[in-house]
């Protein structure tokens, strides 16, 4: 497309010329009324995958693996208290609940377990919960992150000595080195205290199977990172949202890291690609009305989650879709996606990169709800507010803020966040800063912190 082509004028091209839909039909209401969008009829249901079917698989020749094109993120699991905990979440795991998605998922076919030190209670329940399969069932991947005070050699090896116990495994199957972001992180964190030497003795005693990272950082950080050593994978952040330009800022974005980019450099290096936040974070299986109405149009067996997974799964240079899933009903629409499962074509592709520009252009905050940025000092729930911000985000950036609609899901944002407690609203941010060196999605957190509060006092 023409650079001096406008959004509106490009989304007309694509959308009802290119890909053959009628201008007429209920996708424009959808776009131009939210309103109109809501009678439209809802995706249809999918189905519970058969018992004893398995999920599809790929066989990775440069590891001698062959693995689950799903696997389970432990990032997100099943809370006594509801929802999914996480980095920085204080309720404690549901032991019951892990226990029966993970046996679900093995019966199916998910044989990799994604997890770190990091996600709070995450190993020693995932460990529980994977004791009660043969050894040979599952993959665990686990990670070094060996980020807080100073980076010693003895705290790498003791995270990785307590991953172990935690896991009751004796050894690794994938060991990623946590959230490098470039070189230099790099050889703070395990170079210059010799830790990767040592995680490379681990590997030649057979405790570690395969050995990659998980990388948070701009397209011009990631040779140099993929240029230190002869990596058996690498973790990024891919979706469509992310495809062409991840976005940074308030509704806007930023060219310096594509997930397009990182993943066309690892596949034309040869490496294969581990893929985390699919669905960004649970965004994008939570669009708005009328963003889910365009892919429902084109795909009515699909939700809005099994678009974005099918995205990343068609990626033939993927190795694994890590979804991190928090209850059975998300494990089980995903294992029957990934059984027998159909992938997108290029003209699907392209179609789906539209979406991308549509879900962009309603304002939605970047947050995955890794809450990486919490506990916060002064109380707020970050990855709180910005859901609730997100779930109506077009309504609260509307210029016609007059329309019955808009004001409707106005008033819903405003009950939703007046619901919080009092302390952990937008309004108790402080600007203390202390959250965005730990975001691995840069978001300028307290300018949002500010824009919700002036929203919320405006409405």
């Amino acid at each position: 497309m023409d650079d001096k082509m406008t959004r509106r004028e490009a989304l007309k091209g694509l959308f009802f010329a290119g890909m053959g839909l009628a201008a007429g039909g209920p996708i424009l209401r959808s776009l131009g009324t939210p309103a109109a969008a809501a009678t439209l009829p809802g995706a249809a249901p999918w189905k519970e995958a058969p018992e004893g079917s398995k999920i599809d698989t790929r066989t990775w020749s440069k590891m001698g693996e062959t693995l689950g094109m799903l696997g389970l993120g432990c990032m997100r699991l099943p809370t006594l208290g509801g929802g999914g905990g996480g980095f920085g979440r204080r309720q404690p795991l549901d032991q019951e609940a892990v226990n029966a998605m993970v046996d679900y998922a093995i019966a199916h076919g998910v044989n990799y377990f994604d997890t770190a030190p990091a996600y709070g209670e995450s190993e020693v329940v995932t460990g529980k919960a994977l004791a009660r399969h043969p050894r040979s069932s599952f993959k665990i991947a686990t990670k070094i992150s060996n980020m807080n005070g100073r980076p010693t050699l003895e705290a790498g090896q003791q995270m990785f000595e307590t991953s172990l116990k935690n896991l009751q495994v004796d050894y690794i199957d994938f060991l990623l080195l946590h959230n490098l972001q470039n070189v230099d992180g790099y050889n703070t964190r395990f170079r210059d205290n010799g830790l990767f030497k040592w995680i490379l003795q681990q590997k030649a005693k057979g405790r570690i199977k395969h050995i990659g990272f998980s990388f948070h950082g701009t397209n011009a950080d990631l040779p140099g990172l993929v240029d230190l050593y002869d990596w058996d994978f690498v973790q990024i952040q891919l979706n469509y949202a992310d495809w062409k330009e991840m976005s940074r800022g308030w509704g806007g974005g930023s060219s310096e890291t594509s997930s397009e980019y990182l993943y066309n450099y690892l596949v034309g290096k040869g490496i294969p690609v581990l893929v985390m936040e699919p669905v960004k974070g649970g965004a994008l299986a939570n669009v708005s009305e009328g963003v889910a109405a365009v892919m429902r149009e084109r795909h009515p067996d699909l939700t809005p989650a099994a678009n974005a997974l099918t995205f990343v799964g068609s990626l033939p240079g993927v190795m694994v879709t890590l979804s991190g899933m928090s209850n059975m009903a998300q494990l089980k629409e995903n294992v029957s996606l990934f059984t027998g499962f159909k992938a997108f074509d290029e003209q699907e592709h392209a179609f789906m990169l539209t979406v991308a520009d549509l879900y962009k252009s309603k304002g939605q905050i970047p947050c995955t709800a890794c809450a990486y940025c919490m506990p916060c000092p002064a109380g707020v729930d970050i990855p709180g507010n910005f859901k609730i911000f997100n779930s109506a985000s077009d309504a609260l950036l509307a210029g016609d803020s007059g329309r019955a609609d808009v004001k409707d899901k106005q008033k819903a944002f405003l009950k939703l966040y007046n619901a919080q407690e009092k302390g952990v609203r937008a309004d108790a941010c402080v600007s203390c800063n202390a959250c965005l060196p730990k975001c691995p999605q840069h978001i300028s957190i307290p300018q949002h912190m500010e824009r919700i509060r002036g929203l919320a006092a405006k409405i």
